[in-house]
């Protein structure tokens, strides 16, 4: 982990104050009242996007899933050298003051006062500032979510469950964690309970014949997982 403060000038321990708390990207980026954050110190945290580094200012994009933009935050004068050595998919946590943005994609964005690399990447990071494939993402699974595809789709699936459940809750409906039922016994922690029509001496023969579920519930043999 590395601290790297936006000034020349040493930090004296004892003089030091806390970070400002943390705010997530969303409730920067998607405030409707841009007023209503400018002007304030913040903490934000999550990984880099893209990274420009020019001789007198320097960008750098952050996501941290809270929102499909990132919030770009700006570095001036000696902060710009604070950039090097930090690339696409660094985790980052930046201090600054939110102020109106110079630029026309965005009302706000971030000045920054330190930058820390919580986590550095390799030079054959996946992940770009482009459009991937689906057939590309499946290898990667383990960076996928942070694409805007699948961050969609995880934001969806969990809306539509929140409402059925919701639904179903103030309908009055209790909810359950049923057993499930399995065709394999490859549980290997135990005897498995065994679900089946049959009776006991039905059972007791088709047990020892290859095809004697045949006539069972589910024309195979099906047991309760204990997991």
């Amino acid at each position: 982990v590395a601290t790297r403060a936006l000034s020349a000038a040493a930090v004296d321990a004892s003089t030091a104050t806390a970070a400002p708390p943390r705010k997530k990207v969303k409730h920067i980026i998607e405030e409707p009242d841009p007023a209503a954050v400018i002007g304030s110190e913040v903490t934000i945290q999550g990984w880099a996007r893209t990274v420009r580094a020019q001789k007198a200012l320097g960008f750098l994009e952050v996501n941290d899933g809270s929102s499909f933009a990132g919030l770009q935050c700006v570095f001036e004068g000696e902060g710009v050298a604070a950039l090097k050595g930090v690339g696409t998919g660094c985790a980052v946590s930046v201090v600054g003051e939110v102020v109106a943005s110079g630029g026309g994609k965005q009302a706000v964005e971030l000045k920054a006062a330190s930058l820390e690399v919580v986590g550095g990447v390799e030079g054959d990071y996946p992940l770009q500032k482009k459009r991937h494939s689906l057939e590309f993402l499946r290898s990667i699974a383990h960076l996928r979510p942070r694409t805007n595809t699948l961050a969609a789709a995880a934001r969806l699936r969990s809306c539509l469950a929140q409402a059925v459940h919701r639904f179903f809750d103030e309908s009055g409906f209790q909810y359950v964690h049923s057993p499930i039922i399995t065709a394999s016994d490859c549980e290997g922690a135990g005897e498995m309970f065994r679900v089946t029509s049959l009776s006991g001496e039905e059972l007791a023969k088709a047990a020892t014949s290859e095809d004697g579920f045949a006539d069972d519930f589910f024309s195979r043999a099906a047991y309760l997982t204990v997991s």
